[in-house]
């Protein structure tokens, strides 16, 4: 029964060592490293580059599992990112597929792209013959956009009539882009507090973009000019039957009236607001 007992462990233990040796012969490729910008900003484009090592003397195929290069809207990570094996221009896969890996270093490049700012931890799997080989991880800082706004109004006389027209214009001191920047406008009767006009849109203005008009007009020339957001017709009589497109928020009062045009932009959790009493 002894004998038995002990034949029954040095067997186990055999294979123990067996199954050990084989594991760790079948895995002979490591991640070096993970190559990422020092920062970037949202809706920047690039790519984190993978170093990978195989240790053999001949050709491996591996797969690979990456985690948070790409991430959607709300911050979730795109569960296949797009990759590019070799130099850039070489040829498109779809993560996880299998790569073949040379002798030597190998370099697998991964496309980034971030919607929402913070610190993003890429992480990296590789995986030979169905086995995990190495993981490692690295952070990548996505910077946001910086948004402020303006509003400048230029005034006109004419038959009656004090013409207030009010521009306004986006600006981004960040190093992000800001994509779907919701922009109202309103015009508020001082004497009343209610609001006579309204109106919303949306907006993109890339990283480092100044001064750019939140509202254009194109004209039979085809060139296009700046155009007021707002609006405020004061006349001494009967308002005017002007409908003063492009404007979009548009006021009619009389002369002695008083309005305030406000304007709000808000992207995610930036808050940038501007206005002007007309007249001043």
């Amino acid at each position: 029964m002894r004998n038995k007992v002990l034949i029954g462990t040095a067997l186990l233990a055999l294979i123990l060592v067996i199954a050990v040796v084989w594991y760790t012969s079948a895995i002979n490729v490591s991640i070096v490293s993970i190559v990422t910008p020092a920062e970037v900003g949202t809706h920047d484009s690039g790519t984190v580059a993978i170093l990978l090592q195989n240790n053999g003397s001949k050709d491996i195929n591996v797969s690979l599992k990456v985690k948070n290069t790409m991430e959607d809207e709300k911050g979730v990570s795109v569960p296949e990112p797009i990759i590019i094996v070799g130099a850039p221009g070489s040829g498109l896969d779809a993560l996880p597929a299998e790569v073949s890996l040379k002798p030597g270093i190998n370099q697998i490049n991964v496309f980034y792209g971030y919607e929402v700012p913070g610190i993003k931890k890429i992480e990296v799997e590789v995986y030979q013959k169905g086995k995990l080989a190495d993981t490692k991880s690295a952070d990548l800082r996505v910077l946001p956009p910086q948004i402020r706004m303006e509003l400048q109004y230029t005034n006109e006389s004419k038959s009656g009539y004090d013409i207030y027209k009010v521009f306004g214009s986006l600006s981004n001191f960040g190093r992000g882009t800001a994509v779907g920047v919701a922009v109202n406008i309103s015009i508020i009767d001082e004497a009343t507090e209610k609001v006579v006009s309204s109106s919303t849109r949306t907006y993109r203005i890339r990283d480092y973009t100044f001064n750019q008009p939140m509202n254009t007009w194109r004209g039979k020339d085809g060139l296009e000019t700046q155009a007021p957001v707002a609006l405020i017709e004061l006349s001494s009589g009967a308002p005017s039957n002007e409908s003063y497109l492009p404007a979009a928020t548009v006021a009619k009062g009389k002369i002695g009236n008083r309005f305030r045009v406000v304007a709000i932009a808000q992207w995610q959790d930036q808050v940038s607001n501007a206005e002007v009493l007309i007249p001043p």
